[in-house]
């Protein structure tokens, strides 16, 4: 049965993250729309045309791979201007010019904004999205974003700032309009979000704000902090095979992970074993007839930041057959620590860990 793409939901923060990803997690019930549209454009980014396996996949995904990203180049532009600029190649591909020095800084995804400050550099943050939520000192930074993903342009050309950072999935006409006010946009992060690719977005961002020995620190801390929770469970003796549930907005047909996204490498990492973890399209929406084919031991709830409950999952039509429906083993999760993809991603592969592991202290 083919899978088809995801419309609805990726880690923003897909994120609005994760958009998984960048991927903007929202918090409430009264988020569900704006997830649809955000993921409407999403998938108009990923295949289509991948497929689901015709029975439960049983192969183990590849190993992550740890190496060391390449540090982006920043290098001095000749362009005639009052004030020094430089050139950046963003995670787009794109090279952008920026001013030499950065002092004033707008974030469109909760990531960034994380990756800004875990960086010392929260001070430059001059506004951000309306999802961006952590660290706890963002409460006091102005919001430019509504809750349908549309911008107050006229408060972004207010502010004046040096760069704005756009994600992966940024609507491409929001990232034209704020061009259009002589505002340089850079883009951090892509839709197929990797653990690699995070650590050159975190690499990017401090080379653009003059902290590259901080994102040099952050990116190896990470990576050793990473390695080090993947050796406490590199020879367990079994490896549950997860369901990991993304948006069961439709429960007969929910979106899932697949391949090629650090969700599935936080799986991987953690001794489990995604069930779709052989499809292509890394959000692949299934049918509960492969979910009850696949067998998972254990179901993921990342939507539980949206009401959803084990106990909804017992009721749902179709499901009580699932090995971890009737085990109880329907397990949620804090999304944000899984969908965004910035420096709390060590975070997340703790708590998956602490769910598909739990003898593992």
């Amino acid at each position: 049965m083919k899978t088809q793409p995801v419309s609805r939901r990726c880690l923003v923060a897909l994120p609005l993250h994760f958009c998984k990803g960048v991927f903007i997690y929202l918090k409430g019930s009264s988020m569900k729309s704006l997830l649809r549209i955000v993921l409407l454009s999403v998938g108009l980014l990923i295949s289509s045309c991948a497929t689901a396996p015709a029975q439960a996949p049983t192969a183990t995904p590849a190993p992550v791979a740890t190496t060391a990203p390449v540090a982006p180049t920043i290098a001095p532009t000749d362009v005639p201007t009052a004030v020094a600029v430089a050139s950046v190649t963003d995670s787009a591909g794109r090279v952008v010019a920026i001013p030499a020095n950065v002092s004033k800084i707008i974030s469109l995804a909760p990531s960034t904004t994380e990756m800004i400050y875990a960086l010392g550099k929260g001070s430059a943050v001059v506004a951000i999205d309306m999802y961006s939520d952590y660290p706890p000192e963002v409460s006091s930074v102005a919001k430019i974003s509504n809750p349908d993903m549309t911008y107050n342009y006229e408060q972004i050309a207010a502010l004046a700032p040096d760069v704005v950072f756009a994600a992966g999935i940024t609507n491409p006409e929001v990232v034209t309009a704020i061009e259009k006010l002589n505002i340089p946009v850079v883009v951090v992060g892509s839709v197929n979000t990797t653990v690699d690719s995070i650590k050159s977005d975190i690499l990017l961002v401090g080379a653009m704000l003059g902290a590259n020995d901080e994102a040099t620190a952050l990116t190896t801390k990470l990576q050793a902090d990473w390695d080090a929770l993947a050796a406490k469970v590199a020879n367990v003796s079994t490896k549950p095979r997860v369901f990991w549930e993304l948006d069961a907005t439709d429960p007969s047909k929910p979106y899932t992970i697949g391949a090629g996204g650090f969700v599935n490498e936080l799986l991987v990492a953690a001794g489990a074993v995604n069930v779709f973890g052989d499809v292509e399209n890394p959000y692949p929406q299934v049918s509960v007839e492969q979910i009850v084919a696949a067998a998972p031991d254990i179901i993921i709830l990342a939507d539980s930041l949206y009401g959803v409950t084990p106990d909804m999952v017992a009721t749902r039509a179709g499901w009580e057959g699932i090995p971890a429906v009737k085990a109880q083993a329907v397990m949620p999760i804090d999304d944000n620590l899984v969908s965004r993809p910035g420096p709390r991603i060590v975070a997340g592969l703790q708590a998956v860990i602490a769910i598909v592991h739990p003898e593992v202290k």
